[in-house]
């Protein structure tokens, strides 16, 4: 008995030195899979209680988005007729789902709410690459509940469609294997491609790639290291390097730049493809995108870039994901030189608070780019804090649940009044506007509208030189007073809505002239022209 106690006793500290207990791995796989889908269930869930269908807008720039893809349907062209500064698939895809799938609104916003859980799907993937199930249930949580990402997860925009398959992409990456290049990081780069042809914003994330594929060859050479010594061919020293000569021969430089030259190849030519399948001009593209972001403002008119600096009170606004996401930095950093990888989320959030706020003009919606590393770093933090719990006095756990109940409550009311917002926004059944619209539309070709969503509901196109009248294309003086007011002179729209203001326009005299106000109520002012005025009671 004393023999196989002490046996026990061995056994024991022989499992302690090999790591924690090895869980089945068909158990494992089961368990995060029916982890994943919970949190899309939910999320589903709560998409179902949103009037995907008959809210009139939800995102702030829904209106170009749908004018844009309206303007398609009517057979007019991007960059030549339509101003757009940003590549053309996701407009393409709108158009198509409203032309051949769903001619209202909800179909556009399916096609988000689909990257959005693309997007949550990645971010899972990249927190059990970290520390397991836990960490990508509560990164995915954390995203789900960010400020302002259920309005932007249900909006006919463009950020998460082009978020979601970049992170999609690195996601790829971090689950390969060694620095050498693989089918999958050939995946990884034909996804990420398709990111930058939604928006050029994805562009941000390439400094990650390198790095992914650098962690990816540190943990290769411990890997090897450890197999020689096993063999004893090699011998493992304590950073598990082993042999150099063999790590060499395995993960040299020249393997390094051919894997991240290959990932590059191929996300360049899925870019160039799918333009070419979209048929708008690659050169038209890159030359309005240049003119809007790159060149700077020409015009002051209507303010400057300067004016809408990054926001940093948002941090303070997600306190209940900024300060886990303090402690998540902390440990990632200190257990980074025995696994690597634990630098990517570092990095990343590093990354995305150096580059936003040094871009202006910064909107709202762009904080989801920070959000994703953020959650990422924030779920690590919750999960060491849970973890230090389960050897802790009973005392500190029930302070620690009081606190976490409190944090959970914050969080909570963020979601739920998103979802009250959403839901008592201005409905489609209930819009007199569209109403008197619809008395004018045999008669009228081109509506101009302040918000161009009234356009696309109405299903009359704006004026496609006017569709996307927006503060980076006026700043760029490729918009100004007299282009609209000779714009609007010249073809003279059916319909014209106005904000219920004072405000003096550049085409003030045409209004004066040509237009009678055939509807008002506090928000908006409805004109007709004159030639049409008569002719629905005719």
């Amino acid at each position: 008995m004393v023999a196989s106690k002490n046996q026990e006793r061995k056994g024991s500290v022989g499992q302690k030195a090999q790591g924690p207990r090895q869980i089945d791995p068909r158990k494992a796989r089961i368990q995060w899979i029916v982890a994943l889908a919970a949190i899309l269930a939910v999320f589903g869930v709560l998409v179902c209680f949103l009037p995907l269908g008959s809210a009139v807008k939800i995102g702030a720039d829904e209106d170009f988005e749908l004018s844009k893809a309206t303007l398609l349907n009517h057979g007019y062209h991007l960059y030549t007729e339509i101003w757009n500064d940003q590549p053309p698939l996701d407009t393409v895809l709108v158009a198509a789902i409203l032309k051949h799938l769903s001619p209202s609104v909800a179909g556009p916003r399916l096609l988000t709410v689909f990257f959005s859980g693309v997007l949550m799907a990645s971010l899972f993937a990249l927190g059990r690459r970290t520390l397991g199930t836990l960490v990508a249930v509560l990164g995915a949580v954390f995203l789900l509940a960010s400020p302002g990402y259920l309005e932007l997860s249900t909006s006919c925009m463009q950020e998460l469609p082009a978020l979601a398959p970049a992170v999609a992409a690195l996601a790829i990456l971090a689950w390969g294997r060694g620095r050498s290049f693989r089918w999958t990081d050939l995946m990884a780069g034909l996804v990420f491609g398709v990111a930058m042809q939604m928006k050029l914003i994805g562009l941000m994330y390439l400094p990650l790639v390198p790095l992914i594929f650098w962690v990816r060859g540190l943990e290769g050479r411990g890997m090897v290291a450890v197999k020689k010594s096993a063999a004893g061919v090699g011998s493992a020293t304590v950073s598990g390097v082993g042999d150099a000569s063999v790590v060499s021969r395995r993960f040299s430089m020249g393997t390094f730049l051919a894997a991240v030259a290959a990932f590059g190849v191929a996300a360049l030519g899925s870019f160039v493809a799918l333009n070419y399948g979209t048929g708008h001009s690659l050169m038209l593209q890159l030359k309005q995108g240049w003119e809007a972001h790159i060149s700077g403002a020409q015009s002051f008119e209507y303010g400057a870039p300067a004016d809408h600096p990054y926001d940093w009170s948002i941090l303070f606004k997600n306190w209940d994901a900024t300060i886990p996401a303090l402690i998540g930095v902390v440990v990632l950093l200190k257990q980074s030189m025995r696994k690597p990888f634990f630098l990517v989320p570092v990095a990343w959030l590093l990354l995305t608070y150096i580059v936003l706020p040094s871009h202006v003009p910064w909107w709202s919606y762009y904080y989801v780019h920070n959000a994703v590393p953020l959650c990422w770093c924030a779920a690590v933090g919750v999960a060491t804090v849970v973890e230090a719990l389960r050897s802790s006095k009973r005392a500190a756990q029930v302070a620690v649940g009081v606190v976490g109940l409190g944090f959970a409550g914050w969080t909570g009311g963020r979601v739920y009044i998103q979802m009250y917002s959403i839901r008592n926004s201005p409905q489609l059944h209930s819009a007199l506007i569209l109403k008197e619209v619809a008395r004018y539309k045999p008669f009228t070709e081109f509506f101009f509208a302040d918000e161009p969503i009234y356009t696309f509901h109405s299903d009359i196109p704006m004026p496609p030189r006017l569709a996307v009248i927006s503060l980076k294309r006026l700043w760029s003086g490729d918009m100004t007073p007299a282009k609209l007011r000779a714009e609007m002179e010249k073809i003279k729209p059916g319909l014209v809505l106005l904000g219920n203001d004072t405000a003096e326009l550049p085409f003030q005299e045409l209004m004066d002239t040509e237009y009678r106000m055939c509807y008002q109520d506090t928000k908006y002012r409805l004109f007709v022209l004159r030639a049409i005025a008569r002719k629905p009671d005719q």
